[in-house]
């Protein structure tokens, strides 16, 4: 039985209006066969890039297949249909060609690492060159070992333990000598106590001038001090001044005694001081 053109429209429309197709799997299919044949697959992705209106007419030429009418396949492919936008059966669009980009490695940042600070070494003072001091040791006292000066300008001395000094006396002697003229003298002996030891006083060889003797008992020892008087002078030669004490049988250490005679001349002040050597 051969319907016209007009049942033939009203049975597909009524056929499409009750279908629900799986449009999805439809296009698939018709899609692989494309690819099949290149010269179609063109215009099959053509086809596909335009839309919903394209895959419509792949319904409509699936249907005419199942309804096997040849007529109606000619019908559809010539597109009777009333839409005026449908393209034209000899309109290929031009094949877009999706290039996706190479994939690329993961990069790898590594954290920034501040840059090591470089600690210039340590400057090591210059080692300090070992100066003999000028001075002793504050807590010598003049005449000790070691912070003595037996002789400045015109002056000159020296500390001796008289030899003829019995078993139990002694006695500490400082010499003194001078060229020039001296008008102002004193002379101080200090005498370190040691075990018995006893005063004796003190005497003196200064012709031409008159000096007073002072004996005094100071913390461990026995001071003699001889003064020069003011309005005396000295004239250049020798002096000797004595102390004299007394100790126990057996002699006596005269390590610890000190001496020191400060002087004066026209132009110039003047000190020496020194030690007695010891005797035992």
């Amino acid at each position: 039985m051969r319907l016209s053109d007009d049942h033939l429209r009203a049975a597909l429309r009524a056929e499409a209006e009750a279908h629900r197709p799986d449009r999805d799997a439809i296009l698939d299919r018709i899609t692989t066969a494309a690819m099949q044949d290149s010269g179609r697959g063109r215009r099959r992705a053509a086809v596909v890039r335009r839309g919903p209106r394209v895959r419509m007419a792949a319904v409509v030429a699936a249907v005419v297949t199942v309804f096997g009418g040849g007529g109606v396949g000619t019908w559809a492919l010539a597109g009777a249909d009333d839409s005026d936008d449908a393209a034209p059966a000899t309109s290929i669009a031009p094949a877009v060609t999706v290039t996706s980009p190479p994939p690329t490695d993961p990069v790898s940042i590594a954290p920034s690492t501040p840059a090591a600070t470089t600690t210039p070494p340590a400057t090591r003072p210059a080692p300090s060159r070992t100066t003999s001091a000028a001075t002793p040791s504050p807590s010598l006292t003049k005449g000790q070992p070691g912070f003595t000066r037996v002789s400045q300008g015109p002056l000159w001395s020296d500390g001796s333990i008289d030899p003829d000094s019995g078993d139990t006396e002694g006695a500490s002697i400082v010499t003194l000598k001078t060229t020039e003229e001296l008008t102002a003298l004193e002379v101080v002996i200090r005498v370190a106590r040691t075990d018995g030891l006893v005063s004796r006083g003190g005497t003196k060889q200064a012709p031409g001038g008159s000096v007073s003797t002072v004996v005094a008992e100071e913390a461990g020892a026995f001071v003699y001090r001889f003064t020069l008087s003011p309005a005396d002078t000295l004239a250049p030669g020798t002096y000797t001044f004595t102390a004299k004490y007394s100790h126990p049988s057996g002699g006596r250490n005269a390590g610890g005694d000190t001496y020191r005679a400060v002087a004066a001349t026209a132009s110039n002040p003047l000190e020496v001081y020194g030690n007695f050597f010891p005797t035992g």
